[in-house]
């Protein structure tokens, strides 16, 4: 089986930090004692079990998620290893690729809808869609004497252990089940008790595509492969029958009473409690069946070896280590609905409610997805994380990198999980090769290109239609990342060795791919503003285009980060004075007359087919990069505005991802009443019950994870921001949020940082450095600094003044007040 790219040394390269979780103490807790529920805790709760997949409960460990729906009598956990895709790496390129410059040469001539005809017979890949992601399959627990009707019933996710708990009462007997998915040990652990002995079938199966066997007295065995759903049967356009294999083993250890196998599954009766254990395998990992089996051999036994309440204690401490470097709080004293379950403060907010606490712990939510989908070494959150039920997923489940991929690392930095931002340069890294054959192909230039989407293969060329396929900026808006990465930590090595190559090898296939116009400009192309469409003169639509926006503002962020490295690093000279002579080239910002005033999005001031569209590419200059400023540039900022309340006016915002963007862009412009409303709106029309995020309004709308992620991104953006050189404290902090506190989040250059406000007002602010360097520091709007203390000592810079400017050392520690 190919990797793609992806080595085992990686999946396994968080090897030192497993250990250190390994030496800790257990907790002391005795066999035989799951949690204490949390009332009034840092949790999501209900009074029922979940009715369908989308109201569940996930829990992940990057790797192996469940998604638990509570249930009494008959419990499901539906699974995943997110290794599990259908597919094989292969050639998708188009064999008349090399015809592209055709479709260029259209769309300069004004031919649009000859180009876009002619891109869809030689661009699109063969075939021209990618393989999806798949479900595991679904672990059932089946009791016997236990109706659904119970009382005292308890079904909930606690976010500070990343355990998901259901407790309830039958007759005076008192069940308790807890599950959780353990990253030191790579497994699955279901806790099943109850005060009095209890009966139960377990069972493993999937939709299709795998056997299931008990082998021995406790133990199940399923193996099977991803394979496509509707056999195809022309391997020049479609997919082969091919897939990665699998393997699940599952282990059941009772308390007291006995196991033994049944048609389909194991029978355990008249035990005290149960530990589950599930693990699983790919051939995409270990390489065949033997490697498989003797993973899951090798997982299990390990986890058998150890009480439940070492596993347990071994899995919060590795949680917690993630979880607990930040803190937000945005209410003053106890949550008052701590006792409310999430569903009904859901619908208070739904119905036009306010609901502070609420959002603090949506915030904890959206940093506990992305540690469950996201660990060293695994794949990088997909569109659903890593939980998806389906052998059909709605967009495949994929890596989409003209916003959503992106979107879901955008928390990393700022909210202090930085250690999970490389799983999205893993991605990177493995479209290299394909990307590179595209880059040649295609464009005849150096380099790699991603369009926009990829696999697990790292696949490259354009997929799925012209209207979104044919956008060569995905592994340019990845390859971003890797410098944001470096802004935050500055690790220079970290620099040199992973983030300049990326970034020269795309600066390379972009100098290669613009094309001059006839003023002497450089224009991109083709290409399009992601998934948006724009009138023509004859009232007909189109989506090719040439330089759209967000193309020139990519591209120049790129040769950007390519120079400034270049000379930090003392390379490539003759590189850095290519980029910037480049860049000088580039279309310039232009203001729209069509949209009264806006951000022109397309090269031309077409009419908009969409106003409300949910894509806001034309602001990627805003946010997520730094272009367009307040200070800096505020003609800019001012047309950005009319841009984003344009989008408002006529329904942008109507998936959770868009409406996240919505918020992390209002809070670039300092507005924290505008971001409040969006994250209300966020809450109102783009999230269940459950806070998972959905991909449109209407109550079936698949979940994805990137408008929880963003939104979480979001609400950092309103407390903290350092994206113009400058630290600035609570640059978007709404009247809702009167008094609060934060730890622990980070700021660019080096910096974690921790503040706390009363009446609207900071009070004081610590700053923790993790690097020598200077650092400005802003008050918030309307104050000034009164001091800065360090090692007892008064700083004398900065005092009485709206900014500080300091100069830092690592390990120091700067505690502000303000006036």
């Amino acid at each position: 089986m190919v990797r793609s790219g992806w080595s085992r040394r990686r999946f396994l390269r968080d090897a030192a930090l497993t250990s250190a979780v390994l030496a800790q103490k257990p907790s002391g807790k005795a066999w035989g004692e799951v949690g204490p529920a949390q009332p009034g805790g840092h949790c999501i709760f209900f009074e029922q079990p979940a009715a369908a997949w989308p109201d569940a409960i996930p829990v992940g460990n990057g790797r192996l998620g469940a998604v638990v729906f509570g249930g009494t009598a008959k419990e499901r956990l539906q699974l995943n290893e997110e290794t599990i895709w259908i597919g094989e790496k292969r050639n998708r390129n188009n064999p008349q690729a090399g015809r592209t410059p055709e479709v260029r040469a259209l769309l300069m001539a004004g031919k649009v809808h000859e180009a876009e005809t002619l891109a869809a017979q030689v661009m699109m890949g063969i075939p021209d869609r990618l393989p999806c992601y798949q479900t595991l399959g679904d672990l059932w627990l089946e009791f016997e004497n236990v109706p659904e009707q119970v009382s005292n019933y308890r079904f909930e996710l606690d976010l500070d252990r990343a355990i998901a708990a259901t407790r309830f009462t039958v007759g005076g007997v008192q069940w308790s089940r807890e599950v959780f998915s353990s990253a030191p040990r790579n497994v699955l652990v279901a806790r099943l008790e109850s005060s009095q002995p209890m009966t139960l079938t377990i069972r493993l199966d999937r939709p299709a595509h795998s056997e299931t066997n008990a082998v021995g007295n406790d133990r199940l065995v399923m193996t099977g492969a991803a394979r496509p759903v509707k056999p195809t049967t022309d391997p020049a356009t479609q997919e082969r029958q091919v897939g990665v294999a699998f393997r699940a083993e599952l282990k059941a250890l009772a308390e007291g009473g006995s196991v033994h196998p049944v048609a389909g599954g194991l029978r355990i009766e008249s035990a005290r409690a149960v530990t589950v254990l599930l693990t699983a395998a790919t051939d995409f990992r270990e390489g065949n069946a033997a490697g498989m089996a003797s993973a899951c051999a090798r997982n299990l036994r390990a986890a058998a070896s150890l009480s439940y309440s070492r596993l347990r204690a071994e899995h919060v401490a590795d949680y917690q280590r993630y979880a607990h470097r930040v803190d937000v709080q945005l209410l003053e004293g106890p949550d008052p609905l701590a006792s409310m379950p999430t569903d009904k403060r859901m619908q208070r907010v739904k119905d036009g409610r306010e609901d502070t606490g609420l959002i603090e712990t949506y915030f904890r939510y959206g940093r506990y997805m992305l540690i469950s989908s996201s660990r060293p070494g695994t794949l990088p959150a997909n569109l659903q994380g890593i939980w998806n039920e389906s052998l059909d997923p709605p967009w495949g489940s994929k890596f989409t990198v003209n916003i959503n991929a992106e979107m879901n690392y955008w928390i990393a930095e700022p909210g202090n999980l930085p250690d999970l931002h490389p799983q999205l340069f893993d991605l990177l890294d493995s479209t290299r090769t394909l990307g590179a054959q595209t880059a040649k192909k295609y464009y005849n230039a150096r380099g790699f290109v991603v369009h926009h989407n990829t696999d697990l293969w790292g696949d490259s060329i354009p997929v799925d239609h012209v209207q979104a396929g044919i956008w060569p900026m995905g592994a340019a808006w990845m390859s971003l990342h890797l410098w944001e990465h470096y802004a935050f930590g500055g690790d220079r090595q970290f620099l040199r060795n992973r983030a300049y190559p990326r970034l020269k090898e795309i600066a390379e296939f972009y100098l290669d791919y613009l094309v001059p116009a006839p003023d002497g400009s450089l224009l991109s192309g083709p290409s399009q503003s992601p998934e948006n469409k724009y009138k023509l003169p004859d009232g007909s639509t189109a989506s090719l285009c040439m330089s759209p926006a967000m193309d020139t503002e990519i591209i120049r962020a790129v040769f950007n980060r390519v120079a400034r490295a270049s000379e930090l690093l003392g390379v490539d000279e003759e590189l850095r004075a290519q980029v910037n002579a480049a860049s000088r080239r580039l279309q310039p910002f232009r203001i729209s007359r069509v949209t009264g005033g806006g951000i022109q999005e397309w090269n031309e001031d077409y009419e908009e087919t969409e106003p409300g569209h949910r894509h806001i590419s034309h602001l990627f200059a805003l946010y997520p990069d730094n272009q367009i400023t307040l200070r800096g540039t505020p003609e800019l900022a001012k047309a950005a505005r009319i841009s984003l309340d344009r989008r408002l006016k006529y329904g942008s915002g109507s998936t959770g991802w868009s409406r996240a963007w919505i918020i992390n862009c209002m809070a670039r412009l300092e507005d924290g009443e505008a971001a409040y409303q969006n994250m209300l709106e966020l809450l109102r029309l783009c999230t269940r019950k459950n806070l998972f995020d959905v991909c449109g309004l209407k109550e079936r709308s698949p979940f994805q994870i990137d408008g929880n992620l963003g939104g979480a991104a979001a609400l950092t953006e309103m407390l903290l921001q350092s994206q113009d050189g400058v630290v600035r404290l609570l640059p978007a902090l709404p009247k809702a949020w009167p008094t609060g506190s934060f730890r622990g989040l980070r700021a660019r250059g080096g910096l974690q940082v921790d503040c706390s406000w009363n009446n609207g007002k900071a009070t004081s602010a610590t700053l923790r450095a993790t690097l020598d360097g200077h650092c400005t520091v802003a008050a918030p709007a309307g104050q000034r600094i009164a001091g800065i203390i360090r090692a007892g000592r008064e700083v004398t810079a900065g005092a009485g003044k709206d900014e500080a400017h300091l100069a830092v050392q690592s390990g120091a520690e700067y505690t502000i007040t303000f006036a």
